[in-house]
């Protein structure tokens, strides 16, 4: 106690091109009278633990993809007042830097990792302003969940956990480092763009798996890519009327974690209600589309306009509901969600012109035929997907008619990602539209041979809860690939509480899972590199 008593000299480094923000250190607006009870009631309601009350902090803090500067003002106040000091790169990534305990100075340095940012997504009817507001929170059946939107457990319980490491009063360890990147919901832009003098770590423990008391050893590589087209348009006809046709209430989900899970993709099932118009010999016209809202996340709902003849109107109607009724029954067994189906006649039209029937075929033949969905699974018997493509968005541009698709591809094969990348220029081609290049790749990861951290995460666990975790490599995308480029010598591991329903409104917590995690978390930090670490996993080995 007299060792960890030791004063240590906080210090700001910032590099000079990065300027810093004039904000409040606690990063959020004040909070009224009403939010602060809130606030106090849910952490009433929770296990009495650090990793709660910086979770629950956090929840009160925007922080968006892009607008991580106030998680990052408040990141660097708990840091400072625990005596660390605390390092910016110019992308905005931080590192916070505790030094090894006396006597621990040959230890490995030790990273903990986690993204500040969140995917913000909110139901139907829910008012929030994501720039300003807290992330109002319940409790239900064991698990912690938002009130109409995502909870942001995916990655704040990451960044509590490891925040909590520090505020540790007694820890007495090696040296630790901790990696608090921006954008990771966004093509990992944080970790693709680190200073590689920023961090000095020999292992780093990743905290944005989402599966208690099993390892993440590895994760698929993947790419984005645009398919683009200028369709022929022509005006609308005296005789046509214009229907507003609106889809949601999907269950949605990530594109690489649920992929597998069967749910259905709202703009796939509004092209087919199109497709059913069509081939039953209504003459739609595509007006406008929009479909989905991120690359990572299966599209929950669709808008969209079309004209069809006023003699038709009442049939179309009636064939758009009984399709979709139908594509309803197929999912009974996936999702329990209620989809909802609006359609109305529109009588204010500002734009005049919509697609030709031809090129409204051509594009609904075009985003039934991409594939979306599991690929394939992996070989030889393993569990899990092994390649997998979502279509994550889709958009026809109601002002100049054009249209554009967003795929996502997922594989832990390179050849197989190889050739979902052709076979979707070989799409494009057959429908005389543009295929962009690979977008937004990133490389997959395995683990080292040899693996200490992998041996320590085991020994580790074994040691407290009797019994080995699982180990599974996860389809999809976690920042250990990229930094692993970053940093060649980096051993790295991925752990973390349980989280489901991650990137959607219905995103939980279980509760149970957290502390469980962070005493693992804590056991692998204070005995790594130790003789007594060894010797467990000796003794892991043999059980």
């Amino acid at each position: 106690k007299a060792q960890s008593k030791q004063k240590l000299q906080p210090v700001v480094e910032v590099f000079p091109e990065v300027q810093v923000p004039e904000i409040k250190l606690d990063g959020s607006k004040t909070l009224s009278e009403d939010e602060n009870a809130q606030k106090e009631i849910l952490l009433r309601q929770l296990p009495k633990h650090q990793v709660f009350k910086n979770f629950v902090d956090i929840m009160q803090i925007p922080r968006q993809t892009f607008k991580e500067y106030k998680i990052r003002e408040w990141a660097k106040k708990v840091a400072l007042n625990t005596g660390c000091q605390v390092k910016m790169d110019s992308v905005g990534n931080l590192l916070i830097k505790r030094p090894a305990s006396p006597g621990y100075e040959n230890r490995p340095t030790i990273a903990l990792q986690a993204h500040m940012d969140m995917v913000c997504e909110k139901a139907a009817g829910t008012l929030i302003n994501f720039d300003v507001d807290p992330i109002k929170g319940r409790i239900e059946d064991g698990w912690l969940k938002g009130v109409g939107t995502t909870l942001g457990a995916d990655n704040g319980v990451g960044v509590a956990a490891a925040l909590a490491i520090l505020q540790e009063p007694y820890l007495q360890a090696g040296a630790i480092e901790i990696l608090l990147t921006i954008a990771e919901e966004k093509d990992m832009i944080g970790a693709a763009g680190i200073d590689p003098n920023l961090m000095n770590s020999d292992v780093l423990i990743n905290l944005d798996s989402e599966s208690g008391h099993e390892i993440c050893a590895g994760s698929a590589g993947g790419f984005g890519k645009v398919i683009k087209g200028n369709p022929s348009r022509k005006e609308r006809a005296k005789n046509e009327v214009m229907l507003d046709i609106s889809i949601g209430n999907f269950a949605g989900g990530h594109t690489g974690v649920n992929i597998h899970e069967g749910h259905a993709n709202a703009v796939v099932v509004s092209a087919r209600m199109l497709d059913e118009l069509l081939s039953r010999g209504v003459g739609a016209r595509l007006v406008s589309f929009s479909g989905g809202s991120a690359h990572n996340a299966i599209p929950r709902h669709v808008d969209c306009s079309i004209y069809v003849p006023e003699e038709e109107r009442e049939r179309a109607e009636e064939i758009l509901k009984e399709a979709f009724n139908e594509i309803h029954k197929e999912y009974a067994g996936f999702e329990a969600q209620n989809w909802r189906l609006d359609t109305k006649s529109c009588s204010h039209d500002s734009y005049h012109v919509a697609l030709t029937e031809e090129e409204t075929r051509s594009l609904v033949d075009l985003v039934v035929q991409v594939p979306d969905g599991v690929d394939r699974n992996n070989p030889d018997g393993m569990e899990g997907v092994e390649s997998s493509m979502s279509l994550s968005i889709v958009t026809v541009n109601p002002v100049n008619g054009q249209y554009q698709l967003e795929l996502f591809a997922r594989s832990s094969s390179p050849s197989r990602l190889r050739f979902l990348d052709r076979r979707l220029d070989s799409l494009a081609r057959s429908h005389l539209a543009e295929a962009s290049d690979k977008l937004r790749a990133f490389p997959g990861w395995s683990p080292k041979a040899g693996s200490e951290a992998l041996q320590s995460a085991l020994s580790s666990h074994v040691k407290l809860f009797q019994e080995k975790p699982k180990i599974f490599s996860v389809h999809a995308g976690l920042e250990c690939g990229i930094l692993t480029q970053k940093y060649p010598n980096l051993d790295t591991i991925s752990i973390g509480p349980t989280i489901l329903g991650a990137h959607t409104t219905e995103e939980r917590l279980e509760i149970k899972s957290v502390v469980p995690f962070y005493n693992w978390l804590k056991e692998i930090v204070v005995n790594f590199g130790s003789e007594d670490a060894s010797k467990d996993e000796a003794f892991s080995e043999e059980r």
